[in-house]
C-alpha cells in the first residue's frame, strides 16, 4: 500500500528554506511591538467549542471549523480566529496582577474548513495581533 505524500488539502509544509524565510518575516513584525513593551504570548489550539458559538455564531462552529468529539466525549474546535485570547486573557487576568491596557501580542496558526482557493487556505497564520 502506498501511502500519501502530498499534504492535506488546504494546509503546507514549510522546509527549512521556507521556515527561513517566515522567520524573518515574523522577526521584522515582532521590532516595533517590542519596542512598543507588548509580550508575545500564545493560546490553545484547541477550545471547547461553545467558546465559538458564544462569541462567533453557530455557522462558524457547523460550517467553517475542524469540530470533533474528542476523547473525553468534549466538543471541541481548532482556533479558526483569534477571538478566544479573550477566555486565556480573562483568566490569567483573574490569577496575575497584569497592568492593564495589556500588551500582548501573538502571530497564531488558524483553521478554516473552507474550499481552499486561490490565495485562500485552511491552515494560515494570522497577521500579529495585539491587545491594548
Amino acid at each position: 500500500m502506498k501511502l500519501p505524500t502530498d499534504p492535506y488539502k488546504g494546509v503546507r509544509d514549510f522546509y527549512p528554506e521556507d521556515m527561513a524565510r517566515q522567520k524573518k518575516i515574523f522577526e521584522i513584525w515582532k521590532i516595533p511591538l517590542k519596542k512598543y513593551g507588548y509580550e508575545e504570548y500564545n493560546a490553545s489550539v484547541l477550545e471547547p467549542s461553545e467558546l465559538y458559538k458564544a462569541k462567533s455564531g453557530e455557522e462558524i462552529v457547523n460550517e467553517q471549523t475542524y469540530t470533533f468529539i474528542d476523547r473525553g466525549e468534549r466538543e471541541v474546535t481548532l482556533r479558526p480566529e483569534i477571538t478566544p485570547d479573550s477566555r486565556s486573557n480573562g483568566r490569567r487576568s483573574q490569577t496575575w496582577s497584569s497592568p492593564f491596557p495589556l500588551r500582548w501580542y501573538s502571530i497564531p496558526d488558524l483553521f478554516r474548513y473552507e474550499q481552499p482557493q486561490r490565495g485562500r487556505i485552511r491552515e494560515f497564520c494570522s497577521s500579529c495581533r495585539y491587545f491594548r
